[in-house]
């Protein structure tokens, strides 16, 4: 059934880890009316890490960087992403990032 309109308190996620370098907030991960799949969360990396490494997925993604500098690899082209960034990953095509900066980075 698909979502309704809602609001998600920030406390309220789950929260995992990857390793000693990352940290992931589930939000929502479910069907709307017009998508077969919305998923959103939080991944907090630390200097130098990485969530996983590059890989390719069937929906597409969209990553609004909060803090941090990221370096992001699409397709073999490597490019980076501050504060305010918005990175969109199309459907199937190969992609990773890494924080490059010397803080946390959180998007």
């Amino acid at each position: 059934m698909p979502a309704h309109s809602l609001v998600i308190p920030g406390d309220s996620a789950r929260a995992t880890s990857s390793g000693a370098l990352a940290r992931f907030r589930s939000l929502l991960d479910t069907a709307t009316k017009t998508l077969n799949r919305l998923e959103i969360h939080q991944t907090t990396l630390a200097p130098g890490g990485s969530p996983h490494s590059p890989h390719r997925h069937e929906h597409d993604e969209m990553m609004l960087v909060e803090h941090g500098t990221l370096e992001v690899t699409q397709e073999g082209v490597v490019k980076k992403a501050g504060p305010g960034s918005l990175i969109f990953q199309s459907s199937n095509e190969l992609h990773g990032l890494r924080n490059v900066g010397a803080d946390t980075a959180v998007y």
